[in-house]
């Protein structure tokens, strides 16, 4: 008898299954394992080795809830996840370790059966939020609307350090957690992106890849490079080197909104200001334009020229002005002057409440979670309120069906 059919034979009588076992090869995967096992397991088995060992160690026992595996020094990572999956039944979740920092790898170790795949050196939020997507339902879903009736909300700030990066982290914030509705939250500033930095999140991988092959953007890939930052929020955010040129091809904005948009009711997009043809894409195809500014003359000049790609791209997409930190050091100009030269209406002032923002930069979590009550969360408040967003359906009531225990703790922030 093989070792995979021993395993597959064994009686669940015969041995009580651990709830996870592990298999690593080097001691600082190793001793991040051990730390994240251990805060959501009561016995967790952490042994040295690969897929070989696992394999014949799981051939004496039976098999556990979840498995994690280094396949680091497999001569091929693929093969060594499709014999694993094959030894092992379905019902075991595989979390797969590896060296190998690319896009298709990870989907060919994913359709060989592992739930996730982790790229060294693995983090300890990396690793918990792989252990939480094993809980996850793997049946389709079904989207209550088609992806164009989605939300798509571009913000874009007519300078760097307007606050348009901020906005967009509220707007997704409010949407996902207080109108309780499905959101995607990217950052398109592959280089010099903020958002994961503001919400202390790992940078996620194969953003740069999406926006440069559209062809290879599907579910499994949005899966890959997304970080769950709530059960409602989700993060596409990146950080690339500097030593390469990004080449955006435009066709992935509408692959990129078809994907998120079958699972998500908006997407919020910070758009750099670079990148004018993936920018100018993104303007076509949102369903509104946010244009953040400060009220003064550099502001305006570029208010200016932003507005005016706009209306010679999408004519008829709603833009709305937002001036921020209106009333404060750095407004240079009066309100009526700003509005009567840009000959656009400024829909929106965001006061200046520099001591809010500090204190919410040092949180890590977005200004309308840790300062709820600000002045400035109530105004972005009621511009989330004004978007236009499919209904929520209510999920049905599953007989007899037990709540699962999730591993969200360890994502809570003291």
């Amino acid at each position: 008898m093989s070792v995979a059919e021993r395993i597959l034979e064994h009686k669940p009588s015969d041995a009580t299954a651990a709830e996870c076992v592990a298999f690593v090869g080097d001691n600082q995967t190793h001793s991040v394992v051990d730390s994240v096992l251990r805060e959501y397991f009561a016995e967790p088995l952490l042994k040295d080795g690969g897929p070989n060992q696992a394999i014949e160690f799981l051939s004496s026992t039976v098999p556990p809830t979840v498995l994690i595996v280094d396949v680091s020094e497999a001569t091929s990572p693929q093969t060594a996840m499709m014999s694993l999956r094959a030894a092992i039944p379905e019902a075991t979740k595989i979390i797969g370790i590896g060296t190998v920092n690319d896009i298709s790898v990870y989907r060919e170790i994913v359709d060989s059966g592992a739930t996730d795949y982790l790229v060294k050196p693995v983090t300890e939020k990396a690793l918990a939020s792989a252990l939480n997507r094993t809980e996850e339902s793997h049946e389709p879903t079904v989207p209550d609307v088609t992806p164009e009736e989605k939300a798509r909300i571009a913000v874009i700030g007519s300078r760097g350090g307007v606050g348009s990066s901020t906005l967009a982290v509220n707007l997704a914030w409010i949407l996902s957690e207080e109108r309780k509705h499905k959101t995607a939250l990217v950052d398109l500033d592959l280089e010099f992106g903020t958002i994961a930095l503001s919400l202390d999140l790992e940078p996620t991988r194969g953003l740069r890849e999406a926006l440069e092959n559209p062809a290879r953007v599907d579910g499994l890939f949005i899966s890959s490079a997304t970080a769950k930052l709530t059960e409602k929020l989700s993060v596409m955010a990146t950080e690339e080197n500097l030593t390469s040129e990004i080449k955006y091809n435009p066709n992935a904005v509408d692959a990129l909104f078809e994907a998120l948009g079958r699972t998500n009711d908006a997407i919020v997009i910070d758009v750099p200001r670079s990148a004018y043809a993936v920018r100018r894409r993104i303007f076509e195809t949102a369903t509104e334009v946010m244009l953040v500014t400060e009220l003064n003359l550099c502001g305006l000049r570029d208010s200016l020229r932003i507005l005016s790609g706009i209306k010679e791209v999408a004519p008829d997409t709603r833009v709305r002005v937002i001036a921020n930190r209106s009333a404060g050091p750095k407004q240079a100009k009066q309100l009526k002057d700003f509005q009567r030269a840009l000959d656009h209406k400024v829909d929106l002032l965001l006061p200046d409440e520099p001591k809010v923002f500090n204190a919410a930069a040092n949180t890590g979590k977005p200004l309308a979670q840790s300062h709820a009550k600000a002045k400035v969360s109530k105004i972005i408040r009621k511009l989330a309120g004004e978007i236009t967003l499919p209904e929520p359906k209510q999920p049905k009531a599953q007989k007899g069906a037990k709540k699962k225990r999730g591993f969200g703790g360890f994502f809570r922030r003291s």
